[in-house]
């Protein structure tokens, strides 16, 4: 009977065809059902709340395996508000460009975090944005870092963010992107660093490799800050440790630099270079809370050996901070020397109950040679001097005549001019670490006139030796130039994307909190490191200009911060 069945069954076949539900077709339609049940279950999970980090991911995902079609380069507007993206050059024999990756934004109308994976390309020379549109890349995150590599861009790590900040994703891949194709591809990274963000990486040509050091990884439930110092080598691509130091404060066996993230790195010859940073470490006298640390430090390790040494802070040199922006220039007179800016420094009580913080728009200069901070000392161009200097002069005779005048008059002028202290100005202020000098005992009888508001405000930004200086009051004794009163200068931030291409320091972005707002900036600036003859506004901020000149934070004209160095930091100057 059963013979017979299929018989009937196959000559039916042969005159009718094949007989749904039987044989191969059988097979396919159970694997399209199981397809189905798949694509089901898949679209449960992709309903997960705007904070779910694994279906905000796996929707991303979906979204890029189904963009088709060949890489696309065309002109574009600039790109929007942005923070804690890479922005890196790439010099070719055609040209010279930055490329821009990632970074996130927050939104002020909504308080909502929005994160990117897209690649923008500005070439310098034209000051033209492009955007690349480039399938099967990584996706969003901002915190991580990307080098130029010859023809191809390597990024590491960082981190994606839910839009109402609830939860983090670290990442610990390794991603190229090839500069002539726009293609990018996944490379292993087993036996790097762990997951993590707020790291720095650094390019060493003359040995061909990366170098990547701290960051952070934030569970949700525990943050945990990184001093692990680690290799890419790129002909192999494998990475390989060099050496974590103690988890707590440096000091314990040979000197290394502790945990933190948000730091500054460079590499110059044999030498890697850290400056500053934040951490998080346990309360001495209660372990159960916790407090954060801005840092000032200054490490340098030696490449060869692998011995780090903390170096002493000489010159003018920054406060303790942040999420500062550092960029490295070799001057053919000066040497090497980093260019840091911005930044903040986070005041926080015990246990974390009371953070206030300061963000910062003064700029430095480091020294790798000498190993010296300066202030950079801004000049305006020729053609503007002559009128600038009318304006400083009135500015200046009425700081010195009535010091006690208008707080806001008092310290907008001189906190502009705190910049452009003249080199040999700092031996005189030198000077005012002794109580036996006429600069002593002058800042002392000044103290005792003009107490109140404008002193203490004075005495917190501008302590040089201990003591208030005359600069406050008769500025033109000093040799100060308030001709830069009135050039345009950059708000205070942090995470702006700053590098140096040829003699040009472009940074663009950055986030200022207002309160409980954050408000991601779009303006872009540049400045020529060589004559350093002030900062040029390229694009003006378009986001968020209401909410910071409510809260006193809008402007070009907001404060730059002197902050003091150690006692004995002030050696004679003979630059």
């Amino acid at each position: 009977m059963g013979t017979g069945r299929d018989k009937r069954k196959k000559a039916k076949e042969r005159k009718d065809g094949p007989v749904v539900g039987t044989g191969a077709i059988k097979t396919e339609k159970k694997a399209a059902k199981n397809e189905a049940k798949k694509e089901r279950r898949a679209e449960k999970r992709l309903e997960g709340d705007e904070d779910d980090i694994d279906a905000l991911l796996q929707r991303i995902a979906l979204e890029e395996r189904q963009r088709k079609g060949a890489v696309a380069v065309a002109d574009c507007d600039p790109p929007g508000p942005r923070v804690s993206a890479s922005f890196v050059p790439y010099i070719t024999p055609r040209g010279s460009f930055v490329f821009l990756f990632g970074g996130e934004y927050a939104d002020v109308a909504t308080d909502k975090v929005h994160v990117y994976k897209d690649l923008f390309r500005f070439d310098v020379d034209k000051r033209r944005w492009a955007r690349i549109d480039s399938p099967n890349g990584p996706p969003p995150r901002s915190a991580h870092q990307a080098v130029v590599v010859k023809n191809t861009m390597l990024v590491f790590g960082g981190e994606f963010t839910s839009p109402n900040q609830e939860r983090f994703h670290h990442y610990k891949d390794l991603w190229r992107l090839d500069l002539t194709t726009w293609e990018w591809d996944c490379l292993p990274s087993k036996g790097g660093p762990s997951a993590r963000s707020g790291h720095r990486m650094v390019l060493q040509p003359l040995k061909n490799r990366l170098l990547l050091f701290g960051g952070f990884y934030d569970t949700g439930r525990d943050v945990k800050y990184y001093n692990d110092l680690w290799e890419l080598n790129l002909e192999t691509m494998k990475w390989t440790s060099l050496g974590v130091g103690p988890a707590g404060n440096a000091g314990a066996g040979a000197p290394w630099p502790s945990p933190r993230s948000g730091c500054g790195l460079a590499v110059v010859g044999d030498t890697l270079w850290v400056f500053g940073g934040y951490s998080k470490a346990k309360d001495e006298e209660d372990e159960e809370l916790e407090h954060g640390k801005t840092m000032d430090d200054v490490w340098a390790c030696n490449l060869t050996t692998y011995t780090w040494e903390r170096v002493k802070k000489v010159g003018m040199a920054p406060g303790a901070r942040a999420s500062f922006s550092i960029a490295v220039h070799s001057h053919p007179k000066a040497g090497p020397r980093a260019f840091l800016f911005g930044g903040v420094s986070d005041n926080e009580a015990k246990g974390g109950e009371d953070l206030s913080s300061e963000f910062h728009n003064d700029l430095y200069t480091f020294n790798f040679e000498r190993r010296r901070w300066f202030a950079a000392e801004l000049r305006p161009p020729a053609d503007k001097k002559g009128a600038a200097e009318k304006k400083g002069s009135a500015a200046a005779a009425d700081v010195s005549s009535n010091p006690a005048a208008g707080e806001a008059g008092s310290s907008s002028a001189v906190s502009s001019a705190a910049p452009v202290i003249s080199p040999g100005m700092a031996e005189r202020l030198a000077a005012a670490t002794d109580k036996n000098s006429a600069l002593y005992r002058a800042a002392v009888k000044i103290q005792a006139s003009y107490r109140g508001y404008v002193v203490r405000k004075a005495y917190q930004l501008y302590r040089i030796g201990g003591v208030v200086s005359e600069i406050l009051y008769s500025p033109a004794t000093y040799g100060l130039d308030l001709s830069v009163l009135n050039m345009p200068k950059p708000k205070a931030r942090i995470g702006a994307l700053v590098t140096v291409v040829g003699s040009t320091l472009w940074m663009l972005g950055g986030t200022v909190e207002v309160g409980s707002k954050e408000v991601t900036l779009d303006d872009m600036w540049a400045l020529d490191v060589g004559k350093l003859d002030g900062w040029q506004l390229v694009r003006e901020n378009t986001v968020g200009e209401e909410l910071l000149k409510k809260a006193g934070a809008g402007g070009d004209d907001s404060d730059s911060e002197w902050t003091e160095a150690s006692d004995g930091d002030l050696d004679d100057d003979d630059s």
